[in-house]
């Protein structure tokens, strides 16, 4: 293992980084006269929020900007690669009122969703993790055979196939007809919709209350979230359970995993405003707890306040949760603009580590094509100049560019044909998992390069040395 030197002074990035204060006359709830981009039905691509998603407050201090960038999933085809593309802020938004952490500006989700290219099965990690999910879901809940187990922002169905798989009657629900349609004729019935008040009562008038409600890892990507919670009340059941699982503010600030922050991600959630969120909305967070998938994620079990039965851990797990928030000054705005300097140093470090191997002769190849990839390229001026191609395992990606910087993804072959000199972890949170696979790549001489969430050059596995 060997550590990357700090950059002795600051390294300009490739990118030209925006003021935020050239936004300041963006009117809430209007599409801000630099977005032109619109839907075909004439409705804005994007807008900027001035009330908390969470107590729905105005009192909201900007305590991070990143570079601004195109929609983190916005790979495109090779006829498209000399397009220009549009960019959007990435201002983190701080409720003084609630302490909840939020974007400003809002892409339309018809644009970030409806055709989509992430998907769960392809990760070995994530399949194992979502079978654990439901085997602790039934567990803590109580859930038994022929129960009904609905999902929302369903993805492949990989969740839900767990759950069929013990007998409980399951139905998804994604916005992305692309996977919603690929989830239905794999064996998971999946409507191609948003979730609301609205369609969650067409779901309990054909198949009636939920038993347990689940939504992993897209409760943070959904700006009307008011509108979820309307929509979870009308189809929970009087013992139901609703589990939400996001990732995890508390982790995303320890590890400086900065590039979480994209436009899919509108909410980075904590324990505080969520119980707060809750109360309010004659819900009760019954139990939270974390654990490693994506760099640290937070479980929530949210149920009714009087008839949902109680769950292990309890009023106990949420408390020592918040205690932890508390200790780190989670829950103040000062943490997040001190943080602002440390993710610009690790950007210094990365990109004099990158730049410097270039004018060595040396090539440097990319490996994972994650949402959180466009936001950490971007933000520390990694161009097509720094990394040649991406490698991903997704085959929806493979043949595209990536989105604004339109650096091509191919499949993993690619790495032992042209074997690069260093290659370059964009999905970090797999890292492990990706270098085992890849060990080959070591062997050969290769040389692994882990910016996050400390930079670090990998020249053998363990089991090497």
């Amino acid at each position: 293992l060997i550590r990357a030197p700090r950059a002795s002074q600051t390294t300009q990035a490739a990118m030209t980084s925006h003021s935020t204060e050239q936004y300041a006359n963006y009117q809430t709830m209007a599409p801000p006269t630099s977005f032109q981009a619109s839907m075909p039905d004439g409705s804005a691509a994007a807008y900027h929020r001035k009330t908390c998603r969470l107590c729905e407050k105005t009192n909201l201090q900007s305590v991070l900007a990143l570079t601004p960038t195109p929609p983190a999933n916005a790979f495109v085809p090779r006829e498209r690669i000399g397009c220009a593309e549009e960019t959007f802020p990435l201002e983190v938004n701080f409720c003084q009122d609630c302490a909840h952490l939020q974007l400003s500006h809002v892409i339309n989700p018809e644009v970030l969703f409806r055709n989509y290219v992430y998907v769960s099965g392809t990760s070995p990690v994530m399949v194992q993790h979502l079978k654990e999910y439901a085997v602790d879901a039934i567990e803590m809940c109580g859930v038994q055979k022929g129960d009904f187990v609905f999902e929302f922002g369903s993805n492949d169905g990989t969740l839900l196939k767990h759950f069929q798989e013990l007998d409980m009657k399951t139905l998804g629900m994604d916005p992305a007809k692309n996977i919603a349609d690929m989830a239905t004729a794999n064996g998971q019935e999946t409507i191609a919709d948003f979730f609301g008040a609205a369609t969650a009562k067409e779901v309990r008038a054909k198949h009636g209350a939920a038993r347990l409600i689940c939504a992993n890892h897209c409760c943070a990507h959904i700006d009307d979230f008011h509108g979820v919670v309307q929509g979870v009340k009308e189809l929970l059941a009087p013992e139901g359970v609703w589990i939400f699982e996001v990732g995890y503010l508390l982790e995303v600030f320890n590890k400086g995993l900065f590039d979480t922050i994209y436009h899919e991600h509108v909410d980075f959630h904590s324990v505080e405003p969520i119980r707060r969120f809750c109360d309010a909305n004659g819900l009760k967070l019954l139990s939270a707890s974390t654990n490693s998938i994506q760099g640290g994620s937070l479980r929530c079990y949210v149920g009714w306040d009087k008839t949902t039965p109680a769950l292990k851990g309890g009023a106990d797990s949420v408390a020592e949760l918040i205690r932890q928030e508390v200790a780190i000054s989670l829950h103040s705005q000062q943490t997040f603009k001190r943080w602002a300097n440390s993710i610009n140093n690790t950007r210094d470090e990365v990109f004099a580590l990158l730049s410097g191997l270039r004018k060595m002769g040396k090539t440097i190849a990319a490996y994972g094509a994650p949402a959180k990839a466009t936001t950490l390229m971007y933000h520390f001026g990694l161009t097509k100049d720094l990394v040649t191609y991406i490698i991903d395992d997704n085959p929806l990606k493979q043949g595209l560019y990536s989105p604004g910087l339109h650096i091509p993804v191919v499949e993993s072959s690619m790495l032992y044909e042209d074997k690069p000199d260093y290659l370059l972890i964009l999905a970090w949170n797999f890292t492990d998992s990706i270098m085992k696979k890849h060990e080959k790549f070591l062997l050969s001489g290769g040389r692994f390069i882990v910016p996050l969430p400390e930079l670090r050059v990998v020249k053998s596995l363990p089991s090497q040395e």
